[in-house]
């Protein structure tokens, strides 16, 4: 067990700034973040639509993957108070953190599957010790210096959204710019480098720990750990369910923007797993300007602060305005209209968005909503009721439950233009005409988004795709022999079509975020901090554990379970069940929040009791 003496010697002046090991701490803690949220705000588009699982698969195993993560801090707490301590616990399980980082950008299921294993290892394990191990410093460094010391705490917390902030904006920029999935995952394998080495550097200047094994626990530990599991139980169970609405943020809503957003703002189209980083925007914005005013504020002679609002009051109206954010994306769901079945053409250049169509083949018709997997090789004819497209195309593979692929043909989009393919791949040089005005455009109905930042060669130069679909020719410019190991192929399957007019804006899920980050700040902070009044001192860790067990829960027993249920369901109605459920849970909490406090008021009772007794025993 970790030991916290304090190592001021006696007698001398405690300082009051801050210790060296915090700036390593909060150094290594920003890049950590960054790394962590960088690589799991593309995670969710990745596993959809990369890795080819769609939107059920892909959300179900994106929420196995949250709640490994906040399972394993129990194994990180109990390895790091049992056998190595918090310092080197970081430092061993950030290795095959670093290693997770780098493998999961590959294209292949297993190496997929062994990089979540790794990323959730690492993280779960070494996320309940850095700031333990933080506490630690400050209580042997500062011993007194509490104020201080929550400072730290709080300055740590904004490392933490800073971080989430910056990468949430950068590594799906990365991906867009770079056309890979691979390069974009790099840049959070990079900074968890860089993580791990700063942490390292800082070990001089942290507390020092004692490892012991741990005794085992009496009869009465064992019952007074009950006890106050007993009194927060409700408490956390509830919680669990902000974490579920909170988590949805993540993948639900990326899969929503993606479809039914018009993501144009000010003339720039943002990636629609970048919204996510409005989130640490507001936690940054909200406590970086409460601790400001704190600081800039002079107190005045013979100022009393006076009691704030009760924390179960707070934590009510977290509850209400989580159900309230459910309700502004169930209003956003709901004005997209009735989203219709559709047909994506897709290469790894463009993909075409277009009303459901059928195939017609030298085999049986095919229809992607319900089709006869038994095809020839000859190739065929697809129409598209009520769009002028036509996709005329050879040498099709055997359809499976995704659609087929193809490697050559051309898609007729009206008045004579045509969009070209060859050997899995665009054709630009003849498809140019499309491009003459500055931008790639198709006709009609259908909606083309074609991947931003790429450069390709042409007869007579380069062609560079930007956001929107603008397109620019370098006249005589060349591109160096591509190393790619992909294998180009062009595909048809089934999708979901929104007309440009049903989209709605992104302000509305700007506004869901802004009212779910106040709901945050109201629960949280304000739950766990309840739940360790509960705790007596030497029941901390135990609390903080089971604290971030709520968030296991919430993915593993709420969100996973229902991970099919978004996209077989109309996004205004799975939102609006939410936020349903989400007003139940407050009306829940109301009698949870009153046992609460009568708990807390026998405690407080107790406690004033035994200290009469004492002071009298020694009067």
């Amino acid at each position: 067990m970790a030991t916290d003496t304090p190592t001021t010697p006696p007698g001398t002046t405690v300082p009051t700034t801050h210790p060296k090991g915090f700036f390593f701490l909060f150094a290594g803690e920003f890049a950590e973040r960054f790394s962590f949220y960088g690589m799991r705000a593309i995670l969710p588009l990745y596993l959809s639509d990369q890795m080819g699982f769609g939107e059920e698969d892909g959300g179900r195993y994106y929420t196995f993957f949250l709640a490994a993560c906040y399972l394993l801090p129990l194994l990180g707490g109990y390895i790091a108070d049992n056998f190595f301590g918090k310092y080197w616990t970081i430092v061993g399980f950030s290795l095959p953190y670093v290693a997770g980082q780098f493998l999961v950008g590959f294209e292949n299921k297993w190496f997929l599957l062994l990089a979540l294993a790794l990323l959730a290892m690492g993280t779960g394990v070494i996320k309940p010790n850095i700031s333990t191990l933080m506490g630690i410093t400050y209580d042997q460094q500062r011993p007194g210096q509490d104020k201080l010391r929550s400072n730290a705490f709080q300055y740590f917390y904004m490392s933490i959204n800073i971080g989430a902030f910056l990468s949430q904006l950068i590594v799906p920029a990365v991906r867009d710019a770079t056309g890979s999935y691979l390069y974009a995952f790099l840049v959070p394998a990079v900074f968890m480098v860089v993580a791990l080495a700063i942490f390292a550097a800082g070990k001089p200047y942290y507390g020092t720990e004692d490892v012991r094994r741990k005794e085992p626990e009496t009869a009465e530990q064992q019952v007074a750990k009950l006890r106050v599991l007993g009194q927060v139980f409700l408490l956390f169970l509830l919680v669990s369910f902000f974490w579920a609405v909170f988590d949805q943020s993540s993948y639900t809503w990326v899969f929503f923007a993606k479809t039914y957003m018009d993501l144009n703002v000010l003339g720039y189209n943002l990636a629609p797993d970048s919204i996510q980083a409005l989130n640490p925007f507001f936690i940054v914005l909200f406590i970086g300007g409460a601790l400001a005013f704190r600081t800039l504020r002079p107190a005045r002679p013979g100022e009393v602060e006076r009691p704030g609002m009760a924390p179960t009051t707070k934590m009510l109206i977290g509850f209400l305005l989580t159900a309230a954010c459910m309700g502004v994306m169930a209003v956003a769901g709901y004005l997209t209209g009735d989203p219709e079945k559709g047909a994506v053409i897709k290469t790894g250049e463009v993909e075409i968005y277009t009303p459901l169509g059928k195939a017609e083949l030298s085999q049986p018709t095919i229809d992607l909503a319900g089709k006869d997997a038994a095809f020839g090789n000859a190739g065929g004819t697809m129409t598209f009721p009520g769009s002028p497209l036509r996709l005329t195309f050879a040498k099709y593979s055997a359809a499976d439950a995704d659609g087929f692929k193809f490697r050559d043909g051309e898609l007729e989009l009206g008045g004579g233009k045509k969009l070209y393919f060859k050997d899995g791949r665009v054709d630009f040089d003849r498809s140019r005409e499309l491009f003459a005005g500055g931008t790639f455009e198709v006709p009609g109905s259908a909606q083309v988004i074609l991947k931003p930042n790429k450069r390709y060669q042409l007869a007579d130069g380069v062609l560079v795709t930007n956001r929107g679909n603008a397109v620019r020719v370098e006249p005589g410019a060349t591109l160096p022999p591509s190393r790619s190991q992909d294998k180009p192929s062009a595909s048809v399957g089934p999708g979901k079509y929104t007309k440009p007019e049903n989209k709605v804006s992104v302000w509305w899920m700007a506004l869901a975020f802004l009212v779910i980050t106040v709901a945050e700040v109201l629960i949280s902070v304000t739950g766990l901090e309840l739940a360790f009044v509960v705790a007596p001192k030497s029941m901390k860790g135990f609390i903080t554990a089971c604290w971030l067990l709520t968030v296991f829960v919430a993915n593993a027993f709420i969100n996973a379970p229902i991970a099919g249920l978004y996209p077989a369901m109309h996004p205004g109605q799975y939102f609006l069940l939410l936020a349903v459920v989400g007003l139940a849970v407050a009306g829940l909490f109301v009698p949870v929040s009153r046992r609460f406090n009568r708990a807390m008021e026998e405690k407080a009772r107790k406690e004033r009791e035994a200290s009469v007794a004492a002071n009298t025993a020694t009067a």
